[in-house]
Order: C-alpha cells, then structure tokens, then sequence
C-alpha cells in the first residue's frame, strides 16, 4: 500500500506530520510518490530542520519567491519545499500563518508540512509549544518509530521523558513497551 493511500490523501489537503522517527522521511517518500502521479507538491516546516535535509528534495525556495516563480517551479519539478530562512545550518520555515496565503497565491495539489521537533529521537511527548501546526491543516500524522522499544525511557533517547513519566508513571530508565508507545500516540495530550 502506498503512503497516500494509507493516509487517504486528497487533493486540497494540508498534512502535518508530528511526533518523532520518521517525520522527514515520511514526508519526502509520500511527496516523491504524489510528483511521481502528476501531483503539484509544496513541503515547508514549521520548525528547524537540518540544513542538510534541503538535499532530499528536488528544489527548495525561499519565500522571496513570488507565486509565478513557485508555480513553474512546481510545473518543472512537480515537488518544492519552500523555507524562511537558512540559519547555522538550520532551514525555518515561514510563519505558519503564511500557509493560508500560500494556498490562495499557488496551484498545488496539497502541502506537507514538519510540524513538530524530536532531535532525531524515535518517541516524543511535546512540551507545552509544541507542536506547530497551522489552522488550515485537514490531516494530522503523529509518528513513533518502533525502534523506540529498544530503547530505555530517559532523555537520551525520548525527547521530553519527563511529560510521559509524570503522566502515567512508567518507569524513568525502563525499556520502552510496545503498550506504552500506543498508550502515548492515542494520548490527548500527549499524542
């Protein structure tokens, strides 16, 4: 099964992926799959990703780029991610308020936003700012990788250990259950 079709994508959609393990990755696989259907795909952040990552997508624009400029963009490549700006190797993205803009201005099919930090870890609770999302979002991916379960429940390897710990009382420094990571995702709070 595909991404879009797991994650039943439709044309019009705003998708903010959230959580941890697996959030870029997961975004640029569905984005290649729908420029690889004819789709017009924008990716943008909401929060700091590594620099490095602009190399995964086909064309990266800053939003000095007017919608001419990003709608041939998205004619010639089919997939652009668009940033605000490129800071010690960090890329943000433009304000989330400019999305509804975005959606007006430019003829994409849908728009996959990162909207959520983890540093890399493979489980996450968000502290109280987190995540990031914008209003005009219709899907939300909450992620979790399963290599979480190897892991122990401290700051090295969750990000915010302290919110799952105080919210269920699992153990601080105990290998990560398989019950704990669904208990977690299906949280209101924390998921």
């Amino acid at each position: 099964m595909k991404l879009h079709q797991a994650f039943e994508i439709s044309r019009g959609d705003v998708v903010a992926f959230i959580g941890a393990g697996g959030k870029t990755s997961t975004l640029v696989t569905l984005g290649y799959e729908l420029a690889e259907m004819g789709w017009r795909v924008i990716a943008t952040t909401t929060v700091g990703v590594p620099e490095e990552q602009l190399s995964l997508m086909p064309r990266a624009l800053s939003p000095e780029a007017d919608s001419t400029t990003i709608s041939q963009a998205l004619t010639d490549d089919r997939f652009v991610f668009l940033y605000g700006s490129i800071d010690k190797g960090m890329v943000y993205g433009p304000d989330p308020d400019w999305i509804a803009s975005l959606i007006d201005a430019v003829d994409s099919d849908v728009i996959l936003i990162e909207a959520d930090k983890s540093n890399g870890m493979a489980l996450k609770a968000p502290y109280e700012h987190e995540p990031v999302i914008p209003s005009e979002t219709s899907l939300v991916v909450n992620m979790a990788s399963m290599t979480a379960l190897s892991e122990t429940l401290d700051t090295e390897h969750v990000y915010n250990p302290e919110a799952i710990i105080q919210r269920y009382g699992f153990l601080k420094g105990g290998r990560i259950k398989s019950p704990w990571v669904a208990q977690i995702l299906r949280d209101q709070e924390l998921g």
